[in-house]
């Protein structure tokens, strides 16, 4: 249990003084930090480290914690694991690796999801900036559900009956067209959950270039992404929306091994509109980004029972985010909720974490130095991944 710890100060420290020392062991690695300006807090940062390819760059690793803040402490366990157990035994004569250490520190240190603007990351990266004007018809119709006004009270009749009304508007549409219609993401009820904003929020805006520069140096890149709370309990979901570009398929079924993909196509899952790792496509400027996206479920939320206790809990913490609570017994029973679904305390879901991204995260690096972009096998690659789809 050596790489969790209790606060987001106390997870940043780790990575800087880690960072620091890497910093000093390879030729021309660097570390910086991106403040993110705040009303109510003046120490945010993202922080990142960056080792460049010892000799010739020909590939580039980026491993994001924090997308979703209160995810982080489990993303940087992840990180904090990879540098010491997987990085070492890579070599960086033609791969660099790129750390990316809290990219929400609001949410991160005041254990929310979204920023202090209430954007949810995750769906703020619009490729097509007409999406901040879209209308989710979906969302608009459930509002009145996801969007609840007032001080939040655990012993109201709106809270303990939540399920029957999720229940019956189930019944009325059915839970995929509900689930996607709530996690897709939405541009118009700033105070509602999964909002996309108006614009890029300003630690990606600042993020966009740093970025950029480094991929001009390499040829590929694969972007992985970390991420709690949705589906099955301890597992590891390789979770993404669909994927169109076949050179992208091609390196991800070779990368990925036969490792099963949840598409966001699938019923148990969603598609999201304006997200991380597709921007990070896009700022590859046409070279080849593979995406992946681990997801280690908590609440086992692929199933009826488990998707509505996650909602109701995530419309809980908004409610109460927006409005206040009614009393302090409410805040801390919805608040305990919030931190069991995406950051449990047992120990034997946070051993499961380590000991299988180890494993997988391991053998996905030595699958994406082997790779090549061009390949004979790339038709029979994109063939039997389009098949999964």
């Amino acid at each position: 249990m050596e790489y969790f710890y209790k606060t987001y100060e106390e997870c940043r420290n780790r990575f800087r003084n880690v960072a620091n020392e890497l910093s000093s062991n390879y030729n021309n690695a660097r570390v910086g930090k991106i403040k993110v300006d705040s009303m109510i807090d003046p120490d945010l940062t993202v922080d990142w480290l960056y080792i460049p390819a010892q000799q010739q760059p020909r590939k580039l690793l980026v491993l994001t914690s924090g997308l979703h803040g209160i995810e982080g402490f489990t993303g940087s366990a992840i990180q904090l694991m990879f540098i010491d157990r997987i990085l070492s035994r890579l070599s960086l004569e033609e791969l660099g690796v790129v750390f990316i250490h809290g990219l929400n520190p609001y949410g991160f240190k005041y254990f929310r999801k979204v920023t202090e603007n209430n954007v949810d990351l995750n769906r703020n990266c619009v490729i097509n900036p007409r999406l901040y004007q879209s209308i989710n018809a979906g969302y608009s119709k459930m509002s009145n559900l996801l969007i609840p006004k007032g001080e939040l009270s655990i012993d109201k009749l709106q809270y303990r009956f939540f399920h029957l009304n999720a229940i019956y508007k189930i019944i009325k549409e059915s839970l995929p067209i509900l689930r996607q219609a709530a996690l897709q993401g939405q541009y118009e009820y700033e105070r509602g959950i999964y909002y996309g904003g108006k614009r890029l929020e300003p630690q990606l805006a600042a993020l966009e270039p740093l970025l950029r520069t480094l991929f001009e140096d390499y040829q590929s890149i694969l972007s992985v992404d970390l991420h709690t709370g949705y589906g099955k309990r301890g597992k590891m979901h390789l979770f993404l929306n669909p994927i169109n570009d076949e050179k992208v398929l091609a390196g991800l079924d070779y990368v990925l091994d036969g490792e099963k993909i949840n598409w966001g196509s699938d019923a148990d899952f969603y598609t999201i509109n304006g997200e991380y790792l597709e921007w990070m496509g896009q700022l590859a400027n046409e070279k080849l980004c593979i995406p992946i996206r681990f997801e280690y479920g908590t609440l086992d939320s692929q199933k009826t029972l488990g998707a509505l206790k996650s909602i109701q809990i995530m419309i809980s913490e908004n409610q109460g985010a927006q409005f206040g609570f009614k009393d302090q017994k409410s805040k801390d029973r919805v608040m305990q909720d919030f931190l069991d679904m995406y950051y449990p305390s047992t120990v034997a879901w946070r051993s499961k974490v380590l000991t299988d991204s180890s494993i997988k995260m391991s053998k996905i690096m030595n699958r994406f130095l082997e790779y090549e972009v061009a390949g004979a096998d790339q038709r029979k690659a994109i063939a039997s991944i389009t098949t999964q789809k």
